[in-house]
């Protein structure tokens, strides 16, 4: 691949981060590597519960350049983080360090070495355009870019799925995130004009086409920041794996939903997994009809699924939060918008709306004033369209 194979919204972002690498003192960069952000059009917290889930790649990027070193010395700089080098040793022991973003990388050069593969020192910068702390996977688009440019540098090739499950143990591992496999496997297996619908028991996919000429999904980012470590993610994935221990399921996926009431009444569980037992079983049940309602182009059930995904994300799980309400809510009123819902892991983050395009320049405006009028902060709203997954190539 070379970039006059890329889309030409790429060129600009592959120069400018050469440009990074060389003003570094990192000399001439022999690959180069993009990845997408994501976002989650329906299927929230049911990855780890053997769910379905329906993710698209969206048109932010991570892009890389990268050289071999001669030594095992890894150094990387990023456009995000001026001025300041991560330095650790690719032959050493690695483990996490503090809250530095240099701890995705050392998770991915840790699952290479696993796997297998002799990881040399090299140098690498970085520019992103993928909101950090929006809900749109910035750390999956790292992390698999990372892993795409070293196979690259080093001429070996591994399974797209058996990447995105590195990167995922990356993430468990060296963030302290337990995500299920979702974030990694859009970044990496989406395709352009089409959502991915992975099944989160077998970890089978298959690509289910979206290119409407007349809708697309508008991304809202609340711009409140979120931390999935510090709790109320691991709180949650513990207490459904909790409760299905107790229902006698190996997931909550296996719950019917025609006899979920039943279910809810077991006296081993606690009102904190009844709310997160009854939000799984209905998301996985909405996330199959949306993929149908999408595929009839019928957007009004498509639009319903999505907002009573979103009051089962505030009620039930929790993790909504009143700027992503507030959004929602607005949102929803208004004409030309089908539905709209919080997406991502919640606390914060973005909301996905699902819009005719004729009413996407209004709604952004309207967001905007309400938004900043309310909470004093200014929203970053985007229409997106679904891109393909990540890449790397020699330059």
């Amino acid at each position: 691949m070379s970039t006059q194979t890329l889309s030409p919204e790429h060129h600009a972002s592959i120069e400018a981060v050469g440009t990074l690498f060389a003003d570094s003192g990192f000399g001439t960069p022999e690959v180069f590597g993009v990845a997408p952000g994501r976002v989650n059009v329906i299927g929230e917290h049911i990855d780890y519960n053997g769910g379905l889930v329906l993710p698209a790649a969206i048109d932010r990027w991570v892009h890389v350049a990268i050289r071999r070193r001669e030594d095992d010395l890894v150094r990387l700089v990023s456009a995000q983080a001026p001025g300041k080098l991560v330095e650790f040793s690719a032959s050493e022991e690695l483990a996490p360090e503090g809250k530095s973003w240099g701890n995705y990388v050392k998770g991915v050069v840790a699952g290479l070495k696993r796997a297998g593969f002799a990881v040399p020192g090299f140098e690498a910068a970085v520019i992103s355009t993928v909101p950090v702390g929006g809900g749109l996977s910035s750390s999956a688009a790292l992390e698999a870019v990372f892993g795409k440019v070293i196979l690259e540098l080093i001429g070996e090739e591994m399974d797209d799925l058996a990447l995105a499950k590195l990167c995922q143990k990356a993430e468990h591992d060296f963030a302290g995130v337990p995500c299920g496999l979702m974030d990694q496997a859009a970044v990496i297996l989406c395709e352009e004009g089409k959502l991915l619908m992975l099944d989160c028991v077998d970890d089978s996919f298959q690509h289910a086409p979206f290119e409407d000429p007349d809708w697309g999904l508008l991304i809202i980012n609340s711009c409140v920041s979120h931390e999935l470590s510090d709790g109320g993610y691991a709180v949650r994935r513990d207490g459904c794996h909790a409760a299905a221990k107790i229902l006698g399921v190996g997931t909550l996926r296996e719950i019917n939903p025609a006899k979920l009431e039943e279910a809810l009444k077991h006296p081993e569980l606690t009102e904190d997994m009844q709310r997160y037992v009854r939000h799984a079983v209905t998301e996985i049940a909405r996330t199959l009809e949306t993929v149908e309602a999408l595929g009839e182009r019928d957007y009004a059930r498509a639009g319903e699924l999505l907002n009573a995904s979103h009051v089962s994300l505030r009620d039930d799980y929790r993790v909504s939060c009143p700027e992503l309400d507030f959004i929602a809510e607005l949102a929803q009123s208004q004409e030309g918008v089908a539905g709209c819902r919080m997406t991502g892991g919640g606390f914060g983050g973005s909301a996905i709306a699902l819009v005719r395009r004729d009413c996407v320049e209004s709604l952004s405006r309207l967001i905007e004033q309400r938004y900043e009028a309310e909470f004093g902060i200014e929203p970053k709203i985007f229409e997106t369209r679904p891109m393909g997954g990540a890449r790397a190539w020699k330059a």
